[in-house]
């Protein structure tokens, strides 16, 4: 089968494409036939070797997401059976196999059932942003009508994302993305003010916007450049989500300068809230119901070929991208 390799951790240039073996289910897993894996920032984070800490060591396969077909179980497993269609989410862990391949085998109570109108295709573009999006709407901050929320990148694959849900749910949203082309793709999905950080200070203008208080809640996938301006920009009591780092590592804060209007900051990882099967499927069964019932809907930027994984790579760290980017096998 076809795969894709990492050798050293590195640019875009290490991600080598590889013929190895069909493998095999071993016990408690099953083997998936991938026919479309979604491509998102951790793994460029994975192959540059700027997450997990410690990085995984090479040689790995690339890919937390994927969608395909259930071809093979082992003996013990009951969660599945042969034919099921199915997505899925595989942890960052060393020594596990990943998405960015033509088959996967992995432990079968990780894998997400898919109704039959969601196709592969929207599946892989939206179990990690789908599912992320999910319990960020609802785990931090009680988003309603006369709330305020902050979305950085609001054009990407998640952002656009957390834009929709969030008018779902009735608050003020707020984008920020670097052109006038992305700010209409937002406005045009139910933002309610886009800000273009090339052009204004997104800190003043959250402001304005909110009559001086500040967002009730900020998502921030971006991380150095966004960071110390959301902790200016939120509310009283206000919370600030840091869930990526597509701009860089933040700058260290003191956490005793946080008292100083009761703010909250949370980190946020997408496998601490789909720790266990009832979970994930709960979650992505949210994310199912929401496209079905026509209010969110899935954003796909571009479609590459499994040989294409490094322009994939390079499309998603110039921040080019409007909506999600996958890779087909």
């Amino acid at each position: 089968m076809k795969t894709i390799q990492v050798d050293e951790h590195g640019d875009a240039n290490v991600l080598k494409l590889a013929e190895v073996e069909i493998p095999k289910p071993q016990a408690g897993q099953a083997l998936v036939k991938i026919h479309y894996a979604g491509v998102n920032f951790i793994d460029v984070a994975m192959r540059r070797g700027w997450y997990p800490n410690p990085p995984i060591p090479t040689p790995f396969t690339p890919g937390v997401e994927g969608a395909g077909e259930v071809i093979a179980i082992a003996d013990d497993v009951t969660e599945v059976k042969v034919g099921d269609r199915v997505s899925f989410m595989q942890e960052e862990e060393p020594g596990l196999d990943r998405a960015y391949a033509e088959y996967i085998p992995i432990a079968a109570w990780k894998l997400i059932p898919l109704p039959d109108a969601i196709s592969f295709e929207t599946a892989a573009a939206m179990t990690a942003q789908g599912l992320t999006t999910q319990y960020m709407m609802n785990e931090f901050v009680n988003l309603q009508p006369g709330k305020s929320i902050l979305i950085h990148a609001a054009a990407g694959g998640m952002g656009l994302n957390l834009v929709q849900w969030a008018k779902h749910l009735g608050a003020f949203a707020i984008g920020t993305t670097s052109n006038a082309t992305k700010a209409q793709r937002v406005l045009e999905l139910g933002a309610d003010a886009v800000i273009d950080y090339t052009q204004e200070d997104f800190v003043q203008r959250v402001k304005a916007l909110t009559n001086g208080k500040g967002a009730d809640l900020i998502i921030d996938g971006v991380g150095k450049t966004t960071f110390a301006g959301d902790l200016e920009a939120v509310a009283t009591r206000g919370h600030i989500v840091t869930y990526g780092i597509t701009g860089g590592i933040p700058d260290d804060i003191n956490p005793f300068d946080l008292l100083y209007r009761s703010r909250t900051v949370h980190g946020a990882d997408l496998f601490d809230y789909i720790a266990n099967r009832e979970e994930r499927i709960m979650r992505a069964n949210a994310v199912w119901d929401a496209i079905a019932a026509g209010w969110l809907k899935p954003q796909i930027s571009q479609v590459f070929a499994l040989e294409e994984t490094i322009a994939a790579h390079r499309l998603i760290e110039d921040r080019n991208n409007m909506g999600k980017i996958l890779l087909k096998m």
